[in-house]
């Protein structure tokens, strides 16, 4: 079990955009998706490396994954249409930083990933 101080600094990057990333969906109402990075921030929490590879399958994936999230009225989200743009790019940020992250801690930890 490791405790979040005693990271490596790039596990507890990664962890940094894991949160941001949640707080971010759950500020536009989204609880199913931000549950989830949730559950991979606690996963890394608790020392469980394979949340890393998690993390660059959700932030690369195809549909259902972290990628594939957009917020948006239509999806009824709480945003505006007005807002939908620049959140959803603050979104995209975000996913990048994850996988960004999520690449330098694997690395970091000598772990190989399959993507």
């Amino acid at each position: 079990m490791h405790q979040h101080g005693l990271m490596e600094p790039q596990v507890k990057a990664l962890v940094s955009a894991l949160e941001q990333t949640e707080q971010l969906l759950r500020a536009h109402g989204d609880a199913w998706v931000a549950a989830a990075v949730n559950e991979l921030q606690a996963r890394l929490n608790r020392g469980d490396w394979t949340a890393i590879q998690t993390a660059v399958t959700e932030a690369t994936g195809g549909m259902g994954s972290l990628r594939d999230r957009q917020l948006s009225v239509a999806n009824g989200d709480a945003i505006t249409r007005k807002d939908e743009q620049a959140v959803n790019a603050r979104l995209d940020e975000l996913v990048r930083e994850v996988e960004r992250t999520a690449r330098e801690a694997a690395t970091a930890l000598g772990l190989r990933l399959f993507r």
